[in-house]
């Protein structure tokens, strides 16, 4: 049986009983159990613990993490859940849930200190070889590296405190105040260049999920984009903040060499020659897709977590289906809009002031139209029925990631010939807020075979949650590329952008953009503008968007204003409904307004008062 999945729970089910009573404890406290680095059993559960601190972010519904529901891809129904917080601009310095606290800061600083401890003592265990140490101290540095990052994505540059494991109790630290964004990055870097010295190159499939080299250098990656990108590279919103120091915070003026190294982090990833596009060649984009994710592994899985599938998929199969399913996040029409057509043209361009779509004059000539019905056969759940012409000829991408009113349902044994998303149908009782406010599902991670009515919460089976794909590195290597390109820094050319993100629309099934868009072989802007909507398409719901639209300066447009979808409001879904119709969504959480609030302060999350409050010296976010 593969272990991929022992890594996460060993510290618990080795039979050290009384591991809880030692772990919280700080790295300078006396430990119940004086010989945990004695034996090689009890310092790999020390190892699987500084794992542990990984953030769950299957969830969409916003209980586990606000990524997916803060951001312009989906509205979840669910009320009294904190990322409303986000969506109706009310976060403050004084808020404080104690969920996103335990979850999205206090957990990431709890990971840095177990994983410092254990890099200082991990050596004074006799059954290791001077290898397996080396290579142990370089998981953990990468862990580490990966906490820190998580930290700077919401809040921006944090304090870095270096290699030993701090009493976060102590005076010494309550006198302490971030360091620089330039030096946080740095410090990040060079910690993921020393890990991936040490790391292996591949774990054995024994483990699975463990960290590599190219884990190593894929975070590097991700760190130097974010860190090339307007909100961290010169943002004149941050023009002479300092901290306590007197360092400026934030970077002052714009460095287009930033750009090109993040184009080589991302191409030193793709130098090891060990990740692949699956089904780059194949021709097959429905069963490569399945590859990707409904297999346990595969090979373009970077570094990514094991979870029981549960809270992803009862909050994304929808209620009418029986058994567990609440079926309460509702795909944007924004996304839907997203997505390509068969021919590659993307059919929507922008929007009216007043919402409405504005159509690309080529897609129109190709068919797209949003009215009236035809018959289509669904390429993954087989059934033909009349479909609203909006969704037919679209790009493979489309039919494996938003599920619509009146397709049928497969779910193994589980069959249903149509799930009715409008009010009053067999998925939106309005008994409850288990229905999608949008008219729309997420269909990714969505397995056929799986049985989605007999499922109890602690039998849905296993999904393997990516946090690190190569689709995504060869994206963030077309981006940089093209920023380069632009700025006139490096050695690379727009065809090289160009050759990168064609990878992904070769093994989505589309056409290379510049056959499509040939423009783009000249202007840099509108390739940019493009690999983001790729980003948008290829990464949808693997909580990348929320994160995109805030280091690219895109949230007060593109996180602002009101949410659309189908009219769920009706009362049927028949082809002369005015279910389909773009509309305003009835609410965005919890009976909240659909009209979304984004401010410039929002772009990073403030420091909490008990925060600012215990940290003397702590210079708070703009704006707060």
């Amino acid at each position: 049986m593969n272990k991929y999945i022992i890594i996460l729970v060993s510290v618990l089910s080795l039979g050290l009983v009384s591991c809880d009573a030692w772990l919280n404890r700080q790295p300078d406290e006396p430990r119940t159990s004086e010989n945990i680095f004695e034996k090689r059993t009890t310092t790999f559960q020390y190892l699987a613990n500084v794992y542990t601190w990984i953030n769950n972010e299957t969830d969409p519904s916003g209980q586990n993490n606000i990524f997916t529901p803060s951001s312009d891809e989906c509205s979840v129904s669910f009320g009294n859940r904190w990322f409303r917080l986000f969506n109706n601009g009310t976060w403050q310095v004084s808020s404080n849930p104690s969920s996103f606290l335990s979850k999205n800061y206090s957990l990431y600083w709890k990971g840095i200190r177990e994983a410092s401890y254990f890099m200082e003592n991990v050596h004074r265990c006799p059954e290791l070889s001077d290898q397996e140490v080396k290579e142990w101290v370089a998981e953990a540095r990468f862990l580490r590296a990966y906490y820190y990052f998580c930290l700077m994505r919401m809040w921006g540059p944090v304090p870095i405190l270096g290699e030993s494991p701090v009493d976060y109790s102590s005076e010494e630290v309550r006198d302490i105040d971030r360091n620089t964004w330039d030096e946080c990055v740095n410090w990040v870097c060079d910690q993921c260049d020393l890990a991936a010295e040490d790391l292996l190159l591949e774990q054995s499939s024994t483990w699975l999920g463990r960290a590599t080299k190219g884990a190593a250098l894929a975070l590097k990656s991700r760190v130097l984009l974010y860190s090339a990108r307007p909100l961290f590279n010169g943002n004149p919103m941050y023009k002479g903040m300092k901290n306590f120091y007197g360092n400026d915070l934030f970077p002052q003026t714009e460095d287009a060499q930033k750009w090109l190294a993040a184009a080589e982090a991302a191409e030193a990833v793709i130098d090891l020659g060990v990740y692949q596009i699956v089904g780059e060649l194949w021709g097959k984009p429905y069963e490569a897709w399945r590859k990707v994710f409904l297999e346990r592994w595969n090979a373009e899985l970077i570094f990514a977590r094991q979870h029981n599938s549960y809270n992803w998929r009862v909050a994304t199969t929808p209620e009418g289906v029986g058994g567990r399913a609440y079926g309460g996040v509702g795909v944007t029409q924004k996304l839907v809009d997203a997505f390509a057509l068969e021919s590659g043209r993307y059919p929507i361009t922008g929007y009216e002031a007043d919402g409405s779509p504005i159509i690309d004059a080529e897609a129109a000539n190709q068919g797209y139209t949003e009215s009236g019905f035809a018959s289509f056969k669904h390429p993954i759940l087989g059934a033909t029925r009349s479909t609203y012409k909006m969704y037919i000829g679209r790009e493979p991408r489309f039919y494996m990631s938003v599920f619509w009113s009146g397709l049928n349902w497969i779910g193994g044994e589980n069959t249903i010939n149509d799930i009715q998303l409008y009010k009053g149908g067999n998925s939106y009782t309005g008994s409850s807020d288990n229905y999608t406010t949008t008219g729309y599902l997420p269909f990714k991670f969505t397995s056929t075979s799986f049985n989605t009515k007999s499922q109890s919460t602690t039998t849905w089976e296993p999904i393997t949650w990516p946090l690190f794909r190569y689709a995504e590195t060869i994206l963030n290597y077309a981006e940089a590329i093209a920023h380069c390109v632009k700025a006139g820094v490096g050695k690379y050319t727009a065809q090289d952008a160009l050759t990168a993100v064609n990878r992904i629309r070769i093994r989505a099934g589309v056409p290379n953009l510049e056959e499509v868009y040939p423009e783009v072989a000249t202007d840099m802007d509108l390739l940019v503008k493009y690999i983001l909507r790729e980003r948008q398409i290829e990464l949808n719901f693997e909580n990348h968007r929320f994160f995109d639209t805030r280091t690219n300066l895109l949230s007060e447009v593109e996180d602002a204003g009101n949410v659309y979808g189908m009219n769920v409001e009706a009362t049927n879904d028949s082809s002369t409904s005015n279910f389909w119709q773009r509309t305003v969504i009835p609410h965005d959480g919890g009976n909240r307004p659909s009209t979304r609030v984004f401010e410039k302060r929002h772009y990073l999350l403030p420091f909490y008062q008990s925060e600012v409050d215990r940290l003397n010296n702590l210079t708070q976010n703009y704006g707060w």
